[in-house]
């Protein structure tokens, strides 16, 4: 199917950090796995391409998952505060913010502790292999994200084997939260940010960066601004400051996430 998205590049979003299971095809589509189906997407300008879904699956996951109501020329012209957000814009002027599955963006963030995207990626399809449903699509076989249960059934000796390391028992605790109803993302979803934060903070190897991740990338927690080695740099080198999550915050607002996106991008990709 064809959809009209203005502001929306796959692979500014795709390959901005924020989601582990899409892959750059020969032919600049992406395919990806979400919601238990496979698609793959092409975008030509405003025209974006969609295989491998109906009207129905768009309509009731893929454009909340895209966030393509979202009108993003306001978001930029609110962030576009001073020379270094223009530049950022510019070049990752494609990048949407996905609402990502809860249990999928909460295990693959644990696993991305101290750990570079190719190898996070690595894990998170070892872990669908290894417990996830197959899919078929185009006659290849391809790996849902596996449910909670599935998960908290395995071993830490299990998760050791697919690479995941230390991370291990923080996996499996993260997978019996959620199971048992502890960690409910209905419940962080209509809660504030600073209570939806507290309360995901509580759960074992989760701390602020996969937290404020976790709710930005799943739950729409667009006033958080995570921080890592890439926003720390950028912060210290663009905004003289010395705690990247609280100016960004302070300085974005409810934009802060976005504001993050842009420039997380801009400083990894553009070799500057």
């Amino acid at each position: 199917m064809k959809v009209k998205i203005k502001d929306f590049v796959p692979e500014h979003t795709f390959l901005c950090g924020q989601c582990f299971r899409w892959e750059k095809e020969p032919d600049g589509s992406f395919t990806g796995i979400a919601n238990g189906q496979v698609v793959r997407i092409k975008s030509d300008g405003d025209d974006t391409f969609i295989e491998g879904i109906t009207k129905e699956d768009y309509e009731s996951f893929w454009e909340r998952y895209l966030d393509i109501k979202r009108d993003y020329s306001v978001i930029k012209k609110a962030v576009n505060i001073n020379e270094t957000m223009h530049k950022s814009i510019q070049f990752g002027y494609g990048i949407r913010i996905l609402r990502q599955e809860f249990f999928e963006t909460l295990i693959s963030f644990i696993i991305s502790q101290r750990s570079s995207i190719p190898k996070i990626k690595s894990c998170v399809n070892k872990l669908c292999e290894l417990c996830g449903d197959e899919i078929v699509f185009e006659g290849r076989t391809y790996y849902a994200f596996p449910t909670p249960e599935k998960v908290a059934n395995l071993t830490e000796e299990d998760l050791r084997a697919i690479g995941v390391g230390y991370r291990a028992p923080y996996i499996l605790k993260a997978a019996k939260a959620v199971l048992s109803g502890d960690i409910d993302a209905s419940a962080l979803e209509k809660a504030d940010t600073s209570t939806a934060r507290e309360k995901l903070l509580s759960l074992y190897g989760v701390g602020d960066k996969v937290c404020d991740c976790v709710l930005l990338f799943s739950l729409g927690k667009y006033d958080l601004f995570p921080s890592d080695v890439w926003i720390k740099r950028v912060m210290a080198e663009e905004f003289n400051s010395s705690d990247a999550k609280k100016s960004g915050e302070d300085e974005f607002g409810l934009y802060s996430g976005f504001a993050q996106q842009y420039l997380f991008y801009w400083r990894k990709y553009n070799n500057v």
